[in-house]
């Protein structure tokens, strides 16, 4: 099978330039006059529908005078006649009551195929959604559902295909196999194995070609890219541009007509099972996940409601983009929200205690790390299966001065149930021995309900069993030597059960509410949690219902374990139909696993992420292979995705020396046998004396940047939030336009420059990125700086430098 020559995030890779007119009796003319006359016939169908209405004039007349009139038209003179076709059909809408169309005229279709079968030859359209008018000859599929559309994505144009199809086997060549840009009801670019080809904008055609000055796209802009850099501060420029010349990528293709073979096979899995998606930077993973939600919200549409989704994200940034992603994918009202969101919210769902309203935030790095260590998986499902072999003992010594009978038919109703979780079985035990017609004495009866009722309450005391384990020192030192033996000490055991203590010393006694101070309930208003009514700062006194921000995933854990599900009390299951968790590599396993409770029976689930990318270190992620067996749930499939289409191959060249040089277990660049698919500009290091010359010479290149390519995106990345905020005030003091600090993931995703830290741009893409202070100091030889430096450089699609105010990091190569 043939593999298609780029991908869904490859819109980046068309690197032409167009300075070559399209002339009459060519090949190119030829295609370009077929395709706007393929068109032609699809906006005349749609119009004549559309102009259908009800006490209105007959503008089928106007309508087919223009039809004919293109069939015979010269190709600069189709588009106007499309665009008067156009106004008519808008007039007949407006005139009376028109039919509703099945597609957007505007956008009918992103692809074009056309299969000989035998001496059979047809057109296949592919589009966002279907419509067939065989009389007028317009065949459009939506590439989500119809079988036929598998054609364009696993095959290239002059393949023999051969696909089972509705029961039958369909044989053929790919005699045409198109992508297309169709904007306002206009074809604005052809991308063909012969050549890309676009219009200017009035009426005229040019062919893109390479050249030594490229134009690319990324993010919201556009950007020029030269293929090498004269070395030296005076001689670099960011973001060459010159000439005239048309940007070939100002109107890009469907997103959906570039996905290549091995991700639309991803996309349509069968919808049950764990995919997992792997793959290094920019290689499409979050795409893919997307995608794969349209698709299967597509094909079962009563299963995979909006609402029966979860998205999965790793912050504020990517929620914002994922919610506008899936509805230009077709999908409204799917919830988006960040991990620790929705962790927080589901708790105070689910354990539901006047304890739980704030979070501490200088909880030390070893009680963190431990809170988020996957031995805690076994140790808390050990501790629920003693709490319950306790309680059976208990039940069996109540009743053991009762009638054998009595005691024989209690004990089999408890045994009936051993495959419900505690709560429930304990639950159908108690609800039985209520039941006016229940076989047994009354002493029977009596002794049974007692302990039922304290088995009952105990085992719905989640809070009660996170403190009793986490300070439980014996406990702990006998799980760490038998789990994981050497990764914590007897004295770092020590202060986590300190620490514990501290906690659980402060928590109130769930029965007696919400604890007050000054005869007033403390509660989760938003206001400062440290200013008492009169005034004063409460900092140094204990404040009930401090958590550590991993308990969130300790205390849901253990509530599934208990209850079976994720459910608040008296309140059904919190399930969905289908989860994706994005950037799953920097997430715990408890948490991973508190995500997969609330998945349906069925259990489809996608997770994506890249272990070169690691924003967390302190979760004991070592590989995928680890992880999984961790979370238990079947993989349908874990797939590596080995094409990268965001960066250029010198930025990738740069980003994996940076990110291989690393020798601990779990870092590296995870195997990924993956290849850049484009060249670029060479990466650039800057070396300065201070921070001040190196302000001078970056404003001076933005400046002109920004006056050369005022579509430009362009992230100037620190390492620290304080120094985001030093450049950022120096760079608006030297009259940078456009200069916007980011301190809190709000990007606009809009041109400009955009000044942050590396923590902020997680998953994020910009035509330029411009790395600040890559010093020995700020990036010294350790894991964490390795994957900092790594996510910084490959957020760049089109050219990276990196400035040096002293000594470079040594994880930077030699050769810069």
């Amino acid at each position: 099978m043939a593999r298609l020559f780029s991908s869904f995030v490859a819109v980046v890779a068309d690197q032409r330039t167009l300075t070559r007119p399209v002339i009459e009796n060519t090949e190119a003319h030829a295609i370009i006059t077929e395709e706007l006359r393929l068109l032609a016939r699809v906006t005349s169908t749609l119009s004549e529908l559309s102009s259908q209405v009800v006490g209105a004039p007959d503008f089928n007349e106007a309508l087919l005078n223009l039809r004919d009139q293109i069939a015979e038209a010269k190709p600069e003179d189709i588009g106007p006649l499309v665009e008067q076709m156009m106004r008519i059909s808008a007039i007949a809408q407006r005139y009376g009551r028109g039919r509703d169309l099945p597609i957007n005229p505007e956008s009918p279709y992103f692809a074009h195929m056309r299969l000989r079968e035998e001496e059979r030859r047809r057109d296949v359209l592919i589009g966002k959604r279907g419509f067939i008018d065989r009389q007028r000859q317009v065949q459009i599929v939506d590439w989500r559902n119809a079988p036929v559309s598998r054609i364009y994505y696993r095959y290239e144009e002059g393949d023999d295909y051969e696909e089972e199809l509705g029961g039958g086997t369909l044989e053929g060549v790919i005699e045409v196999r198109r992508s297309l840009t169709i904007d306002e009801g206009k074809l604005k670019r052809i991308g063909a194995p012969q050549g890309t080809f676009m219009e200017n904008g009035d009426g005229r055609w040019y062919e893109a070609e390479p050249t030594p000055t490229s134009e690319l796209s990324g993010g919201q802009g556009t950007a020029s890219r030269p293929p090498a850099v004269v070395r030296g501060r005076k001689g670099s420029r960011l973001g060459v541009h010159s000439g005239r010349t048309l940007r070939a990528d100002k109107h890009l293709p469907e997103i959906a007509a570039l996905i290549d073979p091995t991700q639309f096979e991803l996309i349509t899995r069968p919808e049950s099972g764990l995919v997992v998606l792997q793959g290094g930077a920019g290689s499409g993973k979050t795409t893919v996940a997307l995608h794969r939600v349209a698709y299967l919200n597509f094909k079962l549409p009563g299963r995979f409601r909006a609402d029966r989704i979860q998205v999965v994200v790793l912050t504020e940034a990517m929620v914002r983009y994922v919610e506008r992603v899936l509805p230009s994918l077709g999908v409204k009202g799917v919830p988006v929200t960040t991990a620790e969101a929705w962790l927080r919210r589901t708790r105070r769902r689910v354990v539901r205690s006047p304890a739980f309203n704030r979070y501490n935030d200088d909880t030390p790095a070893v009680v963190l790390r431990f809170k988020k260590h996957p031995m805690l998986l076994t140790v808390l499902a050990e501790h629920v299966e003693r709490q319950l072999f306790a309680q059976d003992l208990a039940l069996r010594e109540a009743l053991a001065g009762v009638p054998a009978v009595d005691r024989d038919a209690v004990l089999k109703r408890w045994e009936e149930h051993a495959d419900l979780s505690p709560v429930r079985r304990c639950a159908r035990l108690r609800g039985w021995l209520k039941a006016p017609d229940a076989p047994l004495s009354a002493v029977a009866v009596q002794r049974a309900q007692t302990v039922t009722r304290e088995m009952l309450r105990r085992l719905k005391d989640v809070t009660s069993d996170w403190a009793e384990v986490l300070t439980d020192r014996a406990l702990l030192e006998r799980a760490v030597e038998r789990l994981c033996p050497g990764e914590f000490t007897a004295r770092q055991i020590e202060e986590v059960c300190s620490w514990c203590a501290r906690q659980s010393d402060t928590l109130p006694d769930p029965a007696r509410g919400p604890e007050r101070r000054g005869g007033r309930e403390h509660e989760d208003s938003g206001s400062n949690p440290y200013i008492s009514l009169d005034g004063r700062d409460e900092r140094d006194v204990p404040v009930a219902g401090k958590l550590d921000p991993p308990d969130d995933a300790l205390l849901l854990l253990l509530a599934a374990l208990k209850h079976g599900a994720l459910a608040p009390p008296g309140g059904k299951p919190i399930q969905v139909e289908h989860l994706v968790v994005d950037e799953a590599q920097d997430l715990s396993a408890i948490e991973l696993k508190v995500l997969l409770a609330s998945v349906g029976k069925l259990g489809s689930v996608t997770l994506a992420g890249d272990v070169s990318q690691r924003l967390a270190f302190d979760n004991a992620f070592t590989d995928w292979e680890s992880l999984l067996e961790r979370l238990g749930a079947p993989v349908a499939a874990n797939t590596t995705l080995r094409l990268g289409y965001r960066s250029t191959e010198q930025i990738m060249a740069l980003a994996r020396s940076v990110i291989a040089s690393g020798g601990a277990k779990g870092d590296g660049d995870g195997g990924y046998e993956w290849k850049p698919q484009r060249g670029g500009a060479a990466v650039e290091l800057h070396r300065f004396g201070d921070q001040g010359e190196a302000v001078a010479m970056l404003a001076e290149a933005l400046r002109g940047l920004m006056l050369r390519e005022p579509l430009a995106s362009v992230a100037c990345i620190a390492r620290y939030p304080e120094q985001a905020r030093s450049y950022a005030s120096a760079l608006t003091r030297a009259e940078v336009p456009g200069v916007r600090l980011v301190a809190n993931q709000e990007f606009s995703f809009k041109p400009g420059i955009e000044v942050t830290d590396v923590t902020q741009v997680k998953g994020l893409e910009f035509d330029y990125v411009v790395l600040l202070d890559v010093t020995a100091a700020n990036y010294p030889d350790t894991q964490e700086s390795r994957h900092m430096l790594y996510i910084g450089a490959t957020r760049s699609a089109h050219q990276l430098w990196l400035i040096s105010p002293g000594g470079p990091s040594t994880l930077l190569p030699a050769r810069l």
